[in-house]
């Protein structure tokens, strides 16, 4: 069961995304529903959510100050707005994702299966006495930026000449000004593969591989070319 607080300063929008989360088919229990951020930081630590669904643009505490009382939070933000452009900052604050509304439920469901395949991850780690690793992040350089990128956020990168585009969960792209050799160096350590060159994949994110046409098919639906060279390598990276 996922424990579940909503924070939004438009009720309609609240309700709203309850009754998506009732009607997802998946094991969900509300313990909160708030309009205001400053009621809801009252309340939190008695709720313990495994999730917050949290709108961004609120009068008052909006979504990034009222993260900032949690800079060692034990739960997952979900960030939902209508606003596109802050799924930059949606990253740096360690979002674990990001919808823009209206909800789309596909996406939604699939979000959900996610912080239920956590839970069950912790709930291992706590039983054979690990410890829950802390995700590491990529710092990588943007305009007069340094973004903080989830690897598992992230879901291919694309080549564009000297610059690459990072695509990233719920159709978020943007462009680096780095190689798409200098973007596979960073990556390295995660389960990223360079299956063509112009395409690095995060393997966990492959959905499906049809070897016939040697297109690998991702979570958001896109099919990308796996090259000749490539091929070998690639299946023995999805054993």
């Amino acid at each position: 069961m996922i424990r579940v607080v909503i924070i939004d300063d438009e009720p309609k929008a609240i309700t709203s995304l309850e009754w998506e989360l009732q009607n997802s088919g998946k094991s969900v229990e509300i313990v909160g529903k708030f309009i205001e951020g400053e009621l809801a930081l009252k309340e939190l630590i008695n709720l313990q959510p495994d999730c917050i669904f949290l709108d961004i643009e609120m009068p008052g505490l909006d979504g990034f100050k009222f993260l900032g009382h949690f800079p060692n939070r034990n739960f997952e933000v979900i960030f939902v707005t209508a606003h596109a452009e802050h799924a930059i900052q949606a990253i740096r604050e360690r979002a674990f994702d990001y919808l823009l509304k209206p909800v789309d439920r596909s996406d939604l469901e699939s979000l959900l299966d996610r912080v239920n395949d956590n839970l069950l991850k912790e709930s291992i780690n706590l039983a054979t006495g690990n410890s829950s690793v802390k995700r590491e992040k990529i710092a990588i350089n943007m305009d007069d930026q340094l973004i903080l990128l989830d690897p598992d956020e992230v879901i291919y990168c694309e080549s564009e000449g000297s610059y690459s585009y990072i695509h990233t969960m719920n159709g978020g792209k943007f462009l680096v000004s780095k190689r798409l050799k200098l973007l596979d160096n960073l990556f390295s350590k995660f389960r990223f593969y360079r299956i063509h060159h112009s395409f690095l994949i995060n393997l966990e994110k492959v959905k499906s591989y049809e070897k016939s046409s040697g297109k690998v098919k991702l979570i958001d639906g896109i099919s990308l070319p796996v090259s000749r060279l490539k091929k070998a390598g690639f299946t023995d990276s999805l054993k």
